[in-house]
């Protein structure tokens, strides 16, 4: 009885010394699942199945699922936990990109929504994309040049605004009528420059703010010579 007695204060005292961090991270991606559920539900309620990308909105909604909590699988997998931001970053990223942006048309509503995304999403995965360097050079000693992470930092958060870029007009030549790329307007496909400047306009955006996350993070280094271990994935512990 007396160890059944300490093993429910020790569980107490487990949970009140739970990192701030992690019920941040627990709160925001319960919330974010929510508003997913949510825009799955509303969706397949009020839209007809023989509406136009009908199917392709619903696998928007279902797939989303899943990548949520891509994070956690691959925490869960390979036995390590990102830094509590990385996550907190990805779910809010989510939330304002895909809940906010796609399914809640934002894109549309507000003509320079997407233009916002792309830019801090270039400037959030140039940040986020720091977690790779520890993960490469193991050696905790290893001191790394301003240069080197400006170019890192760059080289990541643009090289994901060029998948984007493939994924939006891969998706277009499936789907002719969703218009990821906004190369039609009123139904009247764009010719010239009218038809890349979207493109254009998000690959621009995209290489501002990974640069602007390099320098940052360059500068960061440069004053701190350990600033890039803040980042590094921790190995949990086997029970």
């Amino acid at each position: 009885m007396k160890d059944k007695n300490n093993l429910i204060e020790n569980n107490k005292n487990l949970q009140q010394k739970r990192p701030i961090g992690q019920k941040i991270e627990l709160s925001v991606l319960i919330t974010v699942l929510c508003s997913f559920l949510f825009a799955l539900i509303y969706y397949v309620s009020t839209v007809s199945p023989g509406a136009e990308s009908f199917a392709l909105r619903i696998f928007q909604r279902i797939i989303i699922l899943p990548i949520l909590f891509l994070p956690l699988i691959i925490e869960k997998i390979f036995k390590i936990k990102f830094p509590y931001f990385f996550n907190i970053s990805i779910y809010l990223f989510l939330f304002f990109a895909v809940f906010l942006g796609t399914f809640m048309d934002f894109n549309n509503i507000i003509f320079f929504w997407d233009s916002i995304l792309h830019f801090s999403s270039a400037v959030l995965f140039g940040f986020l994309s720091l977690v790779l360097i520890p993960l490469f050079f193991k050696d905790k000693n290893t001191i790394f040049s301003a240069v080197f992470i400006l170019i890192f930092v760059f080289t990541i958060s643009i090289a994901i605004e060029a998948v984007w870029e493939i994924y939006e007009y891969t998706i277009d030549g499936i789907f002719t009528t969703y218009n990821a790329q906004n190369y039609m307007e009123n139904g009247v496909m764009l010719v010239g420059r009218q038809a890349l400047y979207d493109t254009m306009k998000d690959i621009i955006l995209g290489a501002s703010g990974a640069l602007i996350a390099g320098i940052i993070s360059a500068i960061c280094q440069k004053r701190n010579p350990r600033f890039v271990q803040s980042f590094e994935i921790k190995k949990v512990n086997k029970k």
